[in-house]
């Protein structure tokens, strides 16, 4: 009996293991399964995960919006930027009772300085500005300061000039037309207005007279004043910029001359 039991395991073992079988293939696996009579064959694959998603960028901000902010207008207050310029002006001239003449051509003004500027908004900046101007009034011959100084008496004068050196500083603020962009290295269209004073540190009258001597400076510090002030204006565009000044201060004592130099000055200014 016990033989008996023993056969008949061992034959359901065997025939368990040809009920099924298998065959793997890399990621490909075979099994053979018998039911009674019928033979079913059983492929499989073995699918790699799918890739993951990209990882959300920092913060909830795309790779596209951050590269559109960079297109944005400048609208943060934090926002400093300085700028130097060079530039060049003509003073008006002014045949008033009030004024000396000057040859409008030959009178020129020379800046040179920097700017630093803060942007308070989108369309709002205030700034300040410092710089060196050199300026140069050609006046006509007839017109002798000197002579109304009791400087000058039989001389006859060929050429009279005054110069002067002045350091400057002042304040604007600014209205952009069309504001900047970040990153752009453009300026915008933009209008300023503002007030500088300067402080005129040489200063001299030059005359070319047919004395044997020729050339002659003279300086009075009671006639030239050593201080002026002046409102200004300017509209820039990119790398350029038109300027207007008006020194409602005189650059000649009154007290001593009855007449002063020409008040306005108008040019352009490369950053």
């Amino acid at each position: 009996m016990k033989k008996l039991i023993t056969v008949f395991c061992i034959t359901c073992i065997s025939l368990g293991a040809i009920a099924q079988s298998g065959v793997r293939i890399g990621n490909m696996e075979f099994i053979y399964r018998k039911a009674g009579s019928d033979t079913i064959t059983q492929i499989t694959v073995d699918e790699p995960c799918p890739p993951c998603p990209p990882c959300p960028p920092e913060n909830g901000t795309s790779s596209k919006s951050k590269s559109n902010n960079r297109g944005m207008y400048i609208n943060n207050h934090s926002i400093s930027i300085f700028d130097g310029y060079v530039g060049i002006g003509f003073i008006l001239p002014d045949n008033g009772n009030d004024y000396y003449t000057v040859l409008g051509g030959n009178s020129i003004n020379i800046d040179v300085g920097g700017e630093r500027r803060y942007h308070l908004s989108r369309r709002f900046a205030v700034g300040g500005m410092t710089q060196y101007s050199f300026y140069n009034y050609k006046l006509r011959p007839v017109e002798q300061p000197l002579l109304e100084m009791g400087i000058l008496s039989d001389f006859n004068v060929r050429k009279q000039v005054f110069r002067s050196h002045n350091l400057a500083m002042g304040v604007f603020t600014r209205f952009y037309l069309s504001p900047p962009r970040t990153n752009s290295g453009k300026r915008g269209i933009y209008a300023d207005i503002g007030a500088q004073g300067d402080f005129v540190f040489s200063k001299y009258c030059k005359l070319k007279t047919q004395d044997p001597k020729g050339k002659k400076k003279y300086r009075d510090t009671y006639v030239f004043n050593p201080f002026t002030a002046s409102a200004t204006a300017r509209i820039g565009w990119g790398s350029y910029a038109v300027f207007a000044r008006y020194r409602f201060m005189d650059a000649f004592n009154a007290k001593a001359l009855p007449m002063d130099l020409p008040p306005i000055t108008i040019g352009i200014q490369i950053f």
